[in-house]
């Protein structure tokens, strides 16, 4: 009887420990993971975010330092970001006395702390609703979760997918808790939604889900639940139209900028095309993943159709998926897929927990047939280890090493190489111009954030004139292979008239464009204006920016001018830019062409 009264007593201390060992060994493997995106500038550590995130954090140190919400320090504000709870996160941060070097290492650990709830939420779930009174595993969807790369590489780079995935594991708990446990949790499952909403727009998918769910499920089942459920509705559609409203009179428009850099005149086709292929790719690297989950699930369905409250839940994980799944194809995907080894993109990886709880309930209903305890352990060890193998793309993926030596951050992780190369052109910039001037950039996060100077986004993160643009490429049948979201418009006019930079940070301009309209390059990796009296000396042997290459039909966003083709140093005669940036016969040109609507 003793032993009896012990035994669940020690099953739950021991689920503790595994509990406690597990967020060790993520927060040491995160640790680790943050120190290799630092760098070593001038004999200073700095610590980075990925370049997005970089741009978010430039409006919150604006907003800090007296000049609004404001990426570029002058002009009207341009809502620039498609996170704005994830923005105004960061404006505390921002706040803090800390030099800039540092400030981007709090945001990766608060993003550290989002995981660690989140794997907490996570074994509850999974303890909770998909676990048997014989086989009560919750580490197999925990470790997935914790290890699986995607998720975490995004999270701690400075991306919200971590605090997006704990929104989404928290309304489908609170779902779970209204609609099996009688619960009365309405009100709090409309805020999670709500926060989930400013989190970013596209989440509005996941609450219409869950909703659905609820509402199909009887979750609604009196006079009293009734009343709760409006109160929550009352707080979503309250923050969602403050937001909305604060939008309009601040930025001046009902969308944000992105939403017309990446949607407005990019035709469906092109998108639906690119993102079907790209979303096939991340299909093919969780193949064995999302094979068992899909077929397993409907092999119990058939099996035990008693068990409809079971199935109901394996719905809705499913369905988050599928949803997400079918957004990122809208969309067109996102920019790096093709560009990176990108295994799961923004879009899809928040919900990619959904599947591993699905995996984790199949394994506790297989193994809840076996009536040896040992037999039971190793199928659950086996079944989690492959799991893991797969989810990391060492088994079963187009390249296991190189996945190896990410999960294992054997490398430092992607782009942050280029971001030290930016931050140091950066640097030599400042040395070189001085703390003010105006530049033109097409990575818009570090050199904003880490700067004084007054912006120019070249590719129309926080321009509406470019944003509104149609694609400066065309892009024919097959188009989709060099569209890029959210890379694909520019206008080299409009820049030169409207804002004279002093100097361009970015690789899409054409050598010759630069050299005739008065730049000269420099070996910092960028262009200086020569009239300002700053003129570097030219390169001997061929400059990177301008020596001859092979003709490459690529997007130029990606790629340096040494590999663009040699079209771009051949000047044609119908768009010679004049030698004078400012002269108004360039701007009436440009004002011109926009109303026509040739761009």
């Amino acid at each position: 009887m003793v032993a009896d009264c012990r035994t669940p007593k020690l099953a739950e201390s021991r689920s503790r420990t595994a509990l406690c060992l597990l967020l060790a060994s993520m927060v040491l493997w995160s640790g680790w993971f943050i120190w290799r995106t630092s760098f070593v500038a001038g004999g200073q550590r700095v610590f980075c975010l990925f370049d997005d995130a970089m741009i978010s954090m430039a409006y919150a140190r604006n907003l800090v330092e007296g000049h609004g919400l404001n990426w570029a320090r002058a002009g009207e504000p341009v809502e620039g970001f498609s996170h704005p709870l994830w923005t105004f996160l960061m404006v505390p941060v921002n706040a803090v006395p800390l030099d800039l070097r540092y400030r981007s290492l709090l945001v990766q650990l608060l993003s550290l702390g989002f995981l660690v709830v989140h794997i907490v939420l996570v074994r509850s779930l999974t303890l909770r609703y998909f676990s048997t009174e014989r086989a009560r595993h919750w580490l197999p969807a925990a470790l997935l979760t914790a290890f699986y790369y995607p998720l975490s590489s995004w999270a701690l780079l400075g991306m919200e997918s971590g605090l997006q995935a704990l929104l989404t594991t928290a309304s489908v708990l609170f779902a779970f808790d209204i609609v099996c446990g009688g619960e009365d949790r309405h009100r709090e499952l409309l805020l999670v939604g709500a926060l989930a909403y400013l989190l970013r727009m596209d989440m509005l998918l996941m609450v219409i889900v869950v909703q659905i769910y609820v509402f199909a499920h009887g979750g609604v089942r009196n006079r009293r639940q009734l009343v709760h459920w409006c109160q929550g509705a009352a707080v979503f559609a309250g923050l969602a139209a403050g937001y909305s409203v604060f939008r309009w009179f601040y930025f001046h428009d009902v969308l944000p900028n992105t939403y017309y850099l990446k949607l407005y005149r990019i035709p469906l086709t092109l998108r639906l095309a690119r993102g079907a292929r790209t979303l096939g790719q991340t299909f093919s690297e969780h193949s064995l993943l999302l094979t068992v989950a899909v077929a397993g699930a409907a092999a119990l369905h058939r099996l035990r159709p008693d068990r409809g409250d079971l199935h109901g839940r394996l719905a809705l994980l499913l369905s988050l998926f599928l949803v997400a799944c079918a957004y990122s194809v809208y969309v067109g995907g996102d920019v790096w897929e093709m560009s990176q080894l990108v295994r799961a993109n923004r879009f899809v990886v928040y919900v990619m927990p959904c599947v591993f709880i699905v995996l984790n309930a199949l394994i506790n209903e297989a193994a809840s047939r076996i009536e040896s305890t040992n037999v039971r352990r190793r199928f659950t060890a086996v079944a989690t280890a492959v799991a893991l193998l797969s989810a990391d793309g060492l088994w079963l993926a187009e390249a296991p090493a190189e996945n190896l030596k990410d999960l294992t951050v054997g490398r430092r992780p992607a782009l942050v190489a280029a971001q030290e190369r930016n931050y140091g052109g950066l640097r030599t910039l400042q040395g070189v111009l001085g703390p003010q001037g105006v530049v033109a950039a097409s990575n818009a996060g570090l050199p904003a954030y880490f700067s004084d100077y007054r912006m120019v986004d070249v590719f129309g993160y926080n321009d509406r004139h470019i944003a509104r643009l149609p694609p400066a490429l065309p892009l024919g049948p097959n188009g989709y292979l060099r569209f890029l979201p959210g890379h694909m418009k520019w206008d080299f006019d409009f820049i030169f008239a409207q804002y004279h930079p002093d100097a361009i940070m970015a690789h899409c301009f054409p050598a010759w464009r630069l050299l005739r309209s008065g730049y000269r390059p420099h070996d910092g990796g960028f262009w200086l204006m020569e009239e300002k009296g700053r003129r570097p000396p030219l390169i001997r042997g061929g400059s990177p920016l301008t020596r001859a290459a092979p003709r490459r039909h690529l997007n130029p966003a990606l790629f340096p001018l040494d590999q663009a083709g040699a079209e771009d140093r051949v000047e044609p005669r119908s768009a010679r830019a004049p030698r004078s940036v400012g002269s108004r016969g360039v701007a009436f040109a440009a004002r011109r062409r926009w109303r026509a609507g040739v761009h």
